[in-house]
């Protein structure tokens, strides 16, 4: 199960990273228009982090070598849409940081994204290759 979780984090973060790459104004559209709805903005928030955070949480409990970093991102998606959910004036202050002049912060996540995709990738193949 964790090698499969391994996979799902690769291309997720791939995917979300690329986008986050080539389309961060898209990106700041989107989360100021979930700001601009107030609390259900922040919810909506919460829900793109906590479920695939309790996900890894609940299946990926790896604290060793590299596999260790998606267990810390399973644990930090976890505990972002926990607090926004319990917490919504503080995902309200993070989404107050969005905006179009800071859309290059989108393309740092990106890279960052991309960067993980790599490390775990790099992971499955030296595990499966042995």
């Amino acid at each position: 199960m964790e090698i499969a979780i391994e996979k799902l984090i690769v291309v997720c973060c791939f995917v979300i990273g690329l986008s986050h790459i080539l389309q961060p104004r898209a990106w700041v559209e989107l989360f100021v228009r979930w700001r601009e709805q107030g609390t259900t903005g922040v919810f909506y928030t919460a829900l793109l982090h906590f479920p695939l955070g309790a996900f890894i949480v609940a299946f990926h409990n790896v604290w060793t070598g590299i596999p260790m970093v998606v267990t810390l991102l399973g644990w930090g998606w976890t505990l972002k849409g926990f607090l926004y959910l319990v917490y919504p004036k503080h995902g309200m202050k993070m989404l107050a940081r969005v905006s179009v002049e800071r859309s290059r912060e989108f393309v740092y996540a990106g890279v960052v994204l991309l960067g993980v995709a790599a490390l775990i990738s790099y992971s499955l193949i030296v595990r499966t290759a042995s």
